[in-house]
């Protein structure tokens, strides 16, 4: 148990340290307030990218130092949104607090559903978080994208790769699923697109097809990116697993970016994944 408890107290300073080197280097921002609150939307690695690198919940550090450590050294244009330190972004209105999800608000009818949640039918808080969401689209260049990588975490007892599996809670989000060879449930690639999904899935690990007949329009990301057109994935990962989330964002940029035969590729390039990986780390510390 001593011995547990050291390797995980070991990986959190390791995780801290690389965190704050980067929170200090090769970062651009911006303020984008919304409804008062103060947020920073920051840039990593510049923005001479088509393909686009995005962080929207600030309490998912773990995908946030993945995306700048990428960002930083690979051809990636990497953002991420900064308030509170929290997943929602709140507000007071009057002496209620009102809480939105900044991955909920991507469509009108998403922004609709979040108000509902906080038992509001405010048509000037609808707009005024639509003009909010338009801003920021328009300072990401969404439209122009080749391809959208959204990062995000889950944890180990909720959400993941078997909440689409028939029967489960979201089995109706999901066209298709593939289970890969390396079986963690919170570790695992959501795609809009069919090729997509057929790269990743000659790989090692487990993808999900978004539907684009019974999917729930809950304002995400993802089904913006769907009803546009937008190539778009997610690289979902547990807390923590920050090896593995960086090892995912390779093999998905060198299989949907620079266009490699995914599953073979992945064989081939296997040691030298490892050995970029290694380098991401120490360069991380230097």
């Amino acid at each position: 148990m001593a011995y547990v408890y050291l390797c995980i107290m070991r990986e959190t300073v390791f995780f801290f340290l690389i965190f704050f080197t980067f929170s200090l280097q090769g970062q651009h921002s911006f303020p984008l307030p919304f409804i008062g609150i103060p947020v920073e939307v920051l840039n990593f690695g510049g923005d001479t990218s088509d393909v686009l690198l995005f962080n929207m919940h600030d309490n998912e550090n773990t995908s946030a130092l993945a995306g700048r450590v990428f960002g930083e050294k690979y051809d990636g244009s990497y953002y991420e949104l900064m308030h509170t330190g929290k997943r929602n972004i709140s507000f007071l209105l009057g002496e209620d607090s009102i809480h939105i999800d900044p991955n909920r608000i991507f469509t009108d009818k998403g922004v609709w559903l979040q108000l509902k949640k906080n038992k509001l039918k405010d048509s000037l808080i609808f707009q005024t978080i639509v003009t909010w969401r338009d801003s920021l689209l328009t300072a990401l260049k969404i439209e122009s994208r080749s391809l959208v990588i959204a990062l995000h975490n889950n944890t180990a007892y909720n959400y993941g790769f078997k909440s689409y599996k028939p029967g489960e809670e979201y089995a109706d989000e999901a066209q298709a699923i593939s289970r890969g060879a390396i079986w963690d449930k919170d570790d695992f690639f959501f795609v809009t697109d069919k090729d997509q999904y057929e790269k990743l899935a000659t790989g090692k690990y487990s993808v999900v097809l978004q539907s684009t007949t019974t999917l729930t329009d809950d304002g995400s990301l993802s089904v913006y990116c769907g009803q546009l057109g937008i190539p778009y994935i997610n690289i979902e990962a547990q807390h923590g697993h920050l090896p593995r989330q960086i090892k995912m964002l390779i093999f998905a940029y060198r299989a949907l970016v620079e266009g490699g035969d995914s599953g073979g590729q992945e064989k081939r390039n296997r040691h030298q994944q490892k050995k970029e990986l290694r380098a991401l780390i120490r360069a991380s510390k230097s």
